[in-house]
């Protein structure tokens, strides 16, 4: 593999990157906050979503780390190519929500309990954001050769692989010193990739579960139980669940957490648990979410949108 600049560094002048060159199959989304709820949003926002990347911003680094894992094994010789029909899935925004933030506790929006009941359209997960050609033998090896798992990996040029496999290759342009495959950090937990910000995924752990234990959610929780018992009979689910319920239940479960209080009590009570963890991990929340940036930018580039 060639050791030159990261995408980070700009091309001179006129005349297109690598990457920028192999970034022409993927298409960037018109409208990619199109299905949102403002309002709900607003709503159910807590203060540790300001340091990470939203699923838009996520599915951007994504898609610039594909674009280089194919820049990477065409260069070891195998033939790989972008998938042009990839997409990223319109219910993404409307049915979870730029953060999420939609299904933390349960189905939040009635349009969507009344479509799709407790749940959402299933699916396979599509098609591949890449696609690799070859024989059987050449498609295995350029497998391995983006796992970086299998040593001794053969490519068809004759290179050897980057340490780690093609995939952190391709992460390491966009944040130098991404981990290899499988790597922890000194506690355990999964190291940090160019989308992840895992001190907030940890914080919002530890917030959901304070939250469930507090008086004001307990006592909505409590309501919402009674509103349901009025509008559904027999029903024994939780407010955060209903999967595999009567599709009957699913909007009254919205609106019952509305009348009770629910969701306002449970985002109060989560927004004052994170106000003190945000205090407490202000400068590794702040630094990460600046590197976090930093990728964005850099994978918008390499995208070329």
């Amino acid at each position: 593999m060639p050791d030159g600049p990261s995408p980070e560094e700009a091309a001179p002048a006129g005349e297109a990157s690598p990457a920028e060159e192999a970034a022409s199959g993927f298409v960037r989304p018109e409208e990619p906050y199109a299905g949102m709820d403002a309002e709900l949003s607003e709503r159910l926002h807590l203060p540790v979503y300001d340091h990470r990347l939203d699923e838009y911003e996520g599915y951007v680094v994504s898609r610039a780390v594909d674009t280089l894992v194919v820049e990477c094994l065409a260069d070891l010789g195998y033939e790989a190519s972008v998938n042009a029909d990839t997409r990223m899935d319109p219910l993404t925004m409307r049915g979870f929500g730029p953060q999420r933030e939609y299904r933390r506790y349960g189905s939040t929006r009635i349009d969507i309990a009344e479509e799709h009941a407790f749940g959402l359209p299933g699916g396979d997960g599509g098609d591949p954001a890449y696609r690799i050609g070859g024989d059987a033998d050449l498609r295995a090896g350029a497998e391995a050769a983006v796992s970086g798992q299998v040593e001794d990996v053969r490519t068809p040029s004759g290179e050897p692989l980057p340490e780690g496999g093609c995939l952190t290759w391709a992460r390491r342009q966009i944040e130098p010193g991404s981990p290899m495959p499988f790597e922890t950090g000194e506690d355990g937990t999964p190291a940090d990739v160019p989308s992840s910000h895992m001190l907030v995924e940890d914080l919002l752990g530890e917030s959901f579960l304070a939250a469930m234990e507090d008086p004001r959610v307990t006592a909505a929780a409590a309501a919402w139980q009674e509103c349901m018992a009025e509008r559904v009979d027999g029903y024994h689910g939780t407010p955060t669940s209903g999967e595999g319920a009567a599709p009957e239940a699913a909007v009254p479960s919205v609106e019952c957490k509305d009348s009770s209080g629910y969701l306002d009590a449970f985002v109060g009570a989560e927004r004052d648990v994170l106000d003190g963890l945000v205090a407490e991990h202000e400068e590794a929340l702040t630094a990460r979410h600046d590197r976090l940036r930093k990728n964005l930018g850099a994978s918008l580039e390499i995208l070329g949108w």
